[in-house]
């Protein structure tokens, strides 16, 4: 790694201040930026060091902050920033650490990690090094990365005792990623537009946050040239056999546009998961979790926001981790434009348009019997995760549907959607078929949210607060981000 093991060169101290005036606590898990749930920790293009004044300024209450270091310049310069400005300043009382994930790909992966250590141990700053073994996929290996690495990252920050993970995104990333989301479609309804969050909750449990999404490479790197510090480069950055090292080529006169557009798909897509989220709140009943039921009013909504609550509650029911392809809500929303009063399927679920209204549930097909081991947990059918404390396995699959429990279950339903309802309810049945049940408290169904669960962009996080209410989810815990409304 170029100057990574060469001795520091002296801290130079970054500008004090960058609070933001007339900061006021509010909800905390709304980040609002002119009335939207848009979060912003810098509005312009910024210098790594007014980038990180402005998340540190933004923190509730003092955080351990876990700075995700590739050894990049990214993160390199992520790591410097931060920690010069809190040097600058104890008096917030922030502490940095920071983790390498070494994800095994490339021979000189693992010398890297190490030159980040070294590099922290200079700063007197807590590092970790966590690897991506066993065997790897053949294809996608792109996605199998990226997965492997948030949970390695919720990891060293469970070991750390991290409060929040800091990554290095750039704002060059950031158009890079919608350049090539609009490459596969530039329609307005593509939420992808919008790019990156600034902030995601990942596995329900750990804030990520990406301070320099308003900061350019450039300045990035000039940051780190000025310190005498150098940086690894990862060779597949200039190959271009991959997609986006085309589009960054492509983008040198084009960035001032895209970032513009970029801002409007982010406000646009935080409006609707709000309005999303205010339909769900006047007209939607979930019942036992797996049937959905919409009020014949609300098929009088706007069509856009009716459309996103749809695809959400598709998802949900259908454990699906992505909401529904474009062409097939289109056939939903046909069917309920013409106010047909019938049945189609989407995602793995039945729309039932009946005079009562619009009744979801998941499909009756495909649901497979899981055994769930002693002390293991496991997702079921996408829908529901099974905890297993007893001393003995269970297994679990699709309920036999009873017609007469069923309208017990579902009295407000007509019997033949109770009887399909019921049939997606989990079974959990004993190992021992003679023995005396399964002792409630040994065995667990939680519901989840597929969509939300593993990974959930701070735009959703009002709409997926509403629906986990609907479904009977554990709540989701707040960004842990002071809030702040300005004039836009």
């Amino acid at each position: 790694m170029r100057d990574l093991e060469r001795g520091a060169a002296p801290l130079s101290k970054c500008r004090q201040g960058g609070a933001f005036e007339g900061q006021q606590r509010t909800e905390a898990s709304r980040l609002l930026i002119g009335g939207s749930a848009v979060p912003t920790f810098s509005d312009q293009s910024s210098s790594p060091c007014k980038a990180a004044e402005a998340l540190i300024a933004r923190l509730a209450g003092p955080s351990t902050i876990l700075a995700a270091v590739s050894g990049g310049s990214d993160s390199i310069g992520l790591l410097l920033a931060f920690h010069q400005v809190l040097a600058a300043d104890a008096r917030h009382g922030h502490k940095l650490v920071a983790a390498t994930v070494d994800h095994g790909l490339r021979p000189e992966a693992a010398d890297e990690a190490d030159a980040v250590f070294r590099l922290c141990a200079e700063l007197s700053i807590p590092h970790i090094i966590r690897r991506w073994d066993g065997e790897k996929p053949k294809s996608g290996i792109s996605a199998a990365s990226r997965d492997a690495r948030y949970r390695l990252l919720i990891e060293a920050a469970d070991s750390l005792d991290a409060d929040v993970i800091i990554t290095g995104h750039t704002l060059d990333d950031q158009i890079e990623t919608v350049s090539m989301r609009a490459a596969r479609s530039d329609s307005e309804s593509n939420l992808g537009l919008a790019g990156m969050a600034e902030a995601v909750l990942l596995d329900r449990r750990r804030w990520l946050l990406r301070p320099f999404l308003a900061t350019r490479r450039e300045a990035i790197r000039d940051f780190l040239l000025r310190q005498g510090r150098g940086w690894a480069d990862d060779p597949s950055n200039a190959d271009r056999h991959y997609e986006r090292v085309r589009v960054r080529e492509s983008l040198v006169d084009r960035s001032d546009a895209l970032l513009e557009a970029i801002q409007s798909a982010a406000r646009r897509r935080s409006r609707l998961a709000e309005e999303a989220a205010e339909l769900a709140r006047r007209h939607l009943r979930v019942e036992h979790g797996v049937l959905a039921r919409l009020a014949p009013e609300a098929l009088s909504e706007q069509s856009e926001t009716l459309r996103h609550l749809l695809a959400n509650l598709a998802a949900i029911l259908g454990g699906r981790q992505h909401l529904p392809a474009a062409t097939t809500m289109d056939r939903v929303m046909a069917m309920l434009d013409g106010r047909h009063m019938g049945r189609t399927t989407a995602g793995r679920v039945m729309f039932d348009l009946r005079r009562q209204g619009l009744f979801m549930h998941r499909e009756n097909r495909d649901q497979v019997v899981t055994r769930v081991d002693e002390g293991e947990t496991v997702v079921w059918d996408g829908r529901y995760r099974i905890g297993n404390l007893s001393d003995d396995f269970v297994t679990v699959g699709a309920s036999s549907a009873d017609r007469n429990l069923a309208i017990a279950l579902f009295p407000d339903a007509p019997p033949a959607i109770a009887m399909r309802a019921m049939g997606v309810m989990p079974d959990i049945t004993a190992a021992a078929p003679s023995s005396n049940g399964i002792n409630k408290a040994s065995v667990i169904a939680e519901p989840i949210l597929a969509p939300y669960d593993r990974f959930l962009p701070q735009f959703d996080l009002i709409l997926a607060s509403e629906l986990g209410l609907s479904f009977g989810c554990d709540e989701f815990p707040a960004a842990p981000i002071k809030v702040f409304e300005r004039k836009s």
